[in-house]
């Protein structure tokens, strides 16, 4: 370093003592900006250690301004801590009224393990609780200071904050959560572990709302968020609220309910009360942005617990709805910091959450049924049974569409199907759990013949089984061992749907039978699930044998007729509007028609038969249907309108060459094109190109 004149004075200059002034003529160069001869511009810091360390700001992603007379950089969106020993005064000033807010004793204890297998390393000392035991396992009294907020800025302390102060919108939240639980089938978590809080909630916001929000909410909630969450064996089904409401509100229960709200504002569930679109679109967006500032407080607070998984399952749906029918640029009031980052990676945020929530499920040791603690209230370990089984089957879907591994494998999974049961009897008292139970036959079937949400649990599960074995195959080449294997897998799927319980088969009259909504959907979109297994097998199969083709012209005509029945439905499935339709119609509408489309094409331009044992004529006029659909949802402000747009004008062309066909060609059969491209008429009209699969395939009932 070297002292050597600027602008040619030196470092302190005769006039600048003699007024003394602090100057600005001068200021010590380094030796790199020497050799450079840049050493106007150097602005060397003569001991850039003795600098105030505030933390470490990411000036792209500026947090939301909690205090309105506080300036927009006055709070870091990300805020590295550097040790006591390098901090300034003020920070260690405010540090310390942080840790006494918070009684935080120590900040070096670690989160547990979680769940370690049979070959972990510390497998040998199974038997010595002491040695696997995080301190983090231990119980506590109740009121011991224990909380422990290891990394916690006080950001997230401004975060959780504002939270909270989401709750004095508590009537509508209530009302989308209740609706929800009322009209959907497809429910996860036992309506009364959510309902039940609920109720306690609304009880404790109206008594906020009327005497004045607690100073200290949002650090006691903190406090009992980071406690970890201790589950007595004998703790029956209608008290499990209590652990976590009340005086012992946490976190992940208010994620988990914002959630749902957030979901369901989405639909056209609340139509008579918020008709506007975009009212309920930015409502949403602001539940998905509180659920996400959860999260993040929880990874940094407690351990992994069925609150947890709960919460990282229902905001994966929410992020789904989101980001698949939102504007990159939509405005939303508050709580932004993560949607910002989150919009311009929309598709690959939902795949990373996905990652997130299978992760926390083995860390929970979830998919270990036979690892499950023996004190574990049955009611526990059924919810725990019911979220494994709907995030298998979620993964396989996601895993199918977007082309990639599947992250839940069943090789490495022993957790067993939960049993048909309804949510009330499962969360009753012991005696009515038991009084149900004997209604269970050996394949945990209810004989009775009752439609429950743990029903479509365990159906589309078994479904995503074979699926599974299917993506394993599709990764290989295509051999005649191969295609046997594929060949078995279709006997055995076939097998596994005719042996399930014959009320929960579907038929095309299911709609007239009286059957709630919610019912008629989920038997028609398991049925769907089941015939892609076999649409992917059959199209897996032709690459090596030709006469599959008539094989999947079947499977994928009727999975083309079952999905325009939902037109049909129109009076009945007006409740949840466009939602539902397009993610049916781009689920399996685009494959199956794209298959039968081109396949008419290739007749008209050859002349040659197709090997199709059904009605060319109603084939056609199916095809002539679905362009409708996709003529309906090809309206502006409708998300992917110009995807629906293209595609209705592609597939409108090839039933034109069907109908009035050009001369045959006398030269050889063109070759089948690839499913992948099955729109491909054009090299600038690659319509499947723009599918965002990803942001469609799980709005309603996944």
């Amino acid at each position: 370093m070297s002292s050597r004149r600027r602008n040619g004075k030196p470092a302190s200059c005769e006039p600048c003592r003699k007024d003394k002034v602090r100057c600005d003529h001068g200021l010590p160069v380094c030796s790199r900006c020497q050799r450079r001869k840049t050493d106007s511009r150097c602005f060397y810091h003569p001991a850039p250690l003795t600098r105030s360390t505030r933390g470490t700001i990411d000036e792209k992603d500026q947090p939301p301004n909690s205090n309105p007379g506080a300036s927009p950089n006055s709070l870091p969106s990300r805020v590295t801590h550097t040790p006591a020993a390098t901090t300034s005064s003020s920070v260690e000033g405010t540090n310390e009224q942080t840790e006494q807010s918070f009684c935080t004793a120590a900040t070096d204890t670690a989160l547990p393990l979680g769940y370690l297998g049979p070959t972990s390393f510390v497998a040998s000392f199974e038997e010595d609780r002491e040695f696997v035991t995080s301190p983090s396992d231990v119980p506590h009294q109740d009121g011991e200071c224990i909380a422990s907020l290891p990394g916690l800025s006080s950001y997230w302390v401004h975060q959780t904050i504002a939270v909270l102060n989401l709750l004095r919108e508590f009537s509508p939240i209530e009302q989308l959560v209740d609706e929800y639980y009322r009209l959907s089938q497809a429910a996860v978590i036992p309506a009364p572990l959510v309902l039940n809080p609920m109720a306690q909630l609304r009880g404790d916001v109206e008594e906020w709302n009327r005497l004045g929000y607690p100073n200290n909410l949002a650090t006691t909630v903190l406090a009992n968020t980071a406690n970890s969450f201790q589950v007595p064996p004998t703790i029956e089904g209608a008290r499990f609220h209590e652990l976590f409401t009340g005086l012992r509100l946490r976190l992940e229960i208010i994620g988990v309910i914002y959630a749902i709200a957030g979901r369901t504002s989405m639909f056209s569930l609340t139509r008579d009360r918020v008709p506007d679109y975009t009212v309920r679109r930015k409502f949403a967006q602001k539940m998905m942005a509180a659920s996400d500032a959860v999260i993040q407080i929880c990874k940094i607070l407690t351990p992994v617990n069925d609150l947890t998984i709960w919460l990282m399952y229902e905001n994966l749906l929410l992020v789904s709805i989101v980001h698949g029918d939102s504007s990159k640029h939509a405005e939303m009031a508050g709580l932004d910091t993560l949607r910002r980052c989150a919009d311009e990676t929309a598709g690959p945020g939902k795949w990373h959450r996905l990652g997130d929530l299978s992760t926390y499920m083995f860390e929970l040791g979830i998919h270990r049924d036979s690892q499950q603690l023996s004190q574990l209230p049955v009611f526990l370990l059924e919810s725990r049974r019911r979220v494994f089984a709907a995030a298998y089957q979620l993964d396989k879907s996601v895993a199918t569409f977007l082309g990639r591994p599947p992250r839940i494998s069943r090789r490495h999974s022993d957790c067993r199907l939960p049993i048909d049961i309804s949510d009330a009897d499962l969360v009753g008292s012991p005696s009515e759990f038991e009084l149900a139970s004997r209604y269970i036959n050996g394949s945990g079937w209810n004989v009775q013949n009752g439609f429950h949400r743990a029903s479509w649990i365990r159906m589309r599960f078994l479904i995503s089984t074979f699926r599974e074995e299917t993506l394993e195959l599709s990764l290989q080449g295509m051999t005649r061992e191969t295609a046997d294997q594929l060949r078995d897998i279709s006997i055995r799927c076939h097998q596994s749907w005719n042996s399930l319980p014959v009320h929960m088969r579907y038929t095309p009259g299911c709609w007239d039978e009286g059957l709630s909504l919610g019912i008629c959907l989920m038997l028609s979109v398991s049925y769907l699930a089941y015939l892609y297994n076999e649409f992917l097998i059959q199209r897996l199969l032709v690459q090596h044998d030709p006469e599959a083709q008539s094989a999947l012209l079947d499977v994928s005509s009727t999975i083309l007729s079952t999905v325009l029945s939902y037109g049909i439905q129109r009076e009945h499935i007006f409740d949840i509007q466009r939602d539902f339709i397009w993610t049916v119609v781009l689920l399996y509408g685009f494959p199956s028609a794209g298959v039968l489309i081109k396949a008419l094409q290739n007749q008209a331009r050859t002349g040659h038969p197709i090997p199709y044992t059904g009605s060319r004529s109603r084939l056609i006029r199916d095809l002539s249907v679905f362009v409708s659909h996709l003529d309906a949802m090809a309206r502006p402000g409708i998300a992917n309108h110009e995807l629906f747009g293209r595609a209705s004008k592609v597939v409108s062309s090839i039933i034109d060459e069907i109908l009035e066909p050009r001369p045959v060609s006398s030269g050889p059969e063109p070759e089948m094109p690839e499913m992948s491209s099955v729109f491909d008429v054009s090299d600038d009209m690659r319509v499947l190109d723009m599918v965002d699969f990803g942001a469609v395939f799980d709005q309603w009932i996944f």
